[in-house]
């Protein structure tokens, strides 16, 4: 599909953006008496928790529901893969740690993903790689063969986790759409962050990081790489002196800070889909708006049913794109 193409798909995403979740919706939310005030308040504005249900049953129904309308609008648009992507290579995960245990992974699949788990599930169980997606099948044999010699899931874990992210970049490339570019090169970089952090933390060595650490243009992944496996001082030092110091101020925040502080940046490079009328920039932004206002759904209803203080919910809260 050409630029001009999206016009008519664009304008009709543009009216779905209407019907998200503002700061004032979630802050009735949040200050509602109780679970079941915050599901009858959230169930005006169009959700449809059934009372005493599944809350998380239907959030996910509603971010599929998002994929679903955007993907009819665009139907060429492979490029919106760098948006959910992730969720297969995580039923890859699943597929292959079922298979180690002898147990289904049907229970653990998640939605929405690019491509079929079944027949995912189907191909490694024949040996059948070359069947899976490009973006998978070296992945998928190689953490096989890692979790049967070794038994370790967090090596099978490793590779698909590297190869996930090199396929959001790849997807994201192939659209030539700057937002989308820019996007999935910040979620590499902040996931690679994340990732190395872990590692120093644990003592794992640079043969570990290598595996661990995916290509991108933001950062030099040999130099990355090495500062890491110097130890704490050398990496944090490293990010500072190479323009991630804010990533080092949220780290030494706390894992949940620095999680917020991430989708919340990511959420501004999609931001810029509001001044385009044209391109898959503005189908991904709604997709990923939908997405941080279930995140934000899940947090809410999650503390209401814990009985959470409301300022420790407001910290959780990410920022929104309307």
């Amino acid at each position: 599909m050409k630029r001009n193409d999206y016009l008519f798909a664009v304008a009709s995403v543009r009216a779905l953006e209407n019907s998200l979740l503002t700061r004032s919706d979630l802050e009735q939310l949040i200050n509602a008496e109780s679970y079941e005030k915050a599901v009858t308040l959230l169930n005006e504005k169009g959700y449809n928790i059934p009372s005493g249900g599944n809350y998380s049953k239907t959030l996910d129904i509603e971010l599929n529901g998002a994929w679903d309308y955007i993907k009819k609008a665009a139907p060429e648009a492979e490029a919106l893969n760098a948006f959910i992507i992730k969720n297969d290579f995580q039923n890859l995960k699943a597929i292959l740690k079922a298979e180690a245990m002898g147990h289904s992974a049907d229970d653990y699949f998640v939605k929405p993903c690019a491509f079929d788990a079944e027949k995912l599930k189907k191909a490694v169980s024949e040996r059948r790689f070359d069947e899976l997606p490009e973006c998978a099948a070296g992945c998928a044999e190689k953490a096989l063969e890692l979790l049967s010699t070794t038994g370790r899931a967090q090596l099978c874990d490793t590779v698909i986790d590297t190869a996930a992210l090199e396929a959001i970049l790849c997807y994201a490339k192939s659209s030539n759409d700057d937002v989308l570019i820019n996007y999935a090169e910040e979620y590499c970089v902040a996931t690679n962050i994340k990732t190395a952090y872990r590692a120093v933390k644990t003592g794992k060595n640079s043969v570990y990081l290598d595996m661990a650490i995916a290509n991108c243009e933001k950062l030099k992944k040999a130099d990355f790489v090495n500062a890491a496996a110097d130890g704490m001082e050398e990496f944090c030092d490293y990010l500072t002196n190479t323009g991630f110091s804010d990533y080092r101020a949220e780290l030494e925040k706390g894992g949940s800070a620095f999680e917020k502080y991430c989708d919340d940046k990511l959420l501004e490079i999609v931001k810029k889909a509001k001044m385009t009328a044209f391109g898959i920039s503005p189908l991904a932004a709604y997709y990923c708006a939908k997405e941080t206002e279930v995140k934000c759904l899940r947090v809410i209803l999650s503390a209401k049913q814990s009985h959470v203080s409301t300022d420790v919910i407001r910290e959780r809260m990410r920022e929104l794109y309307v």
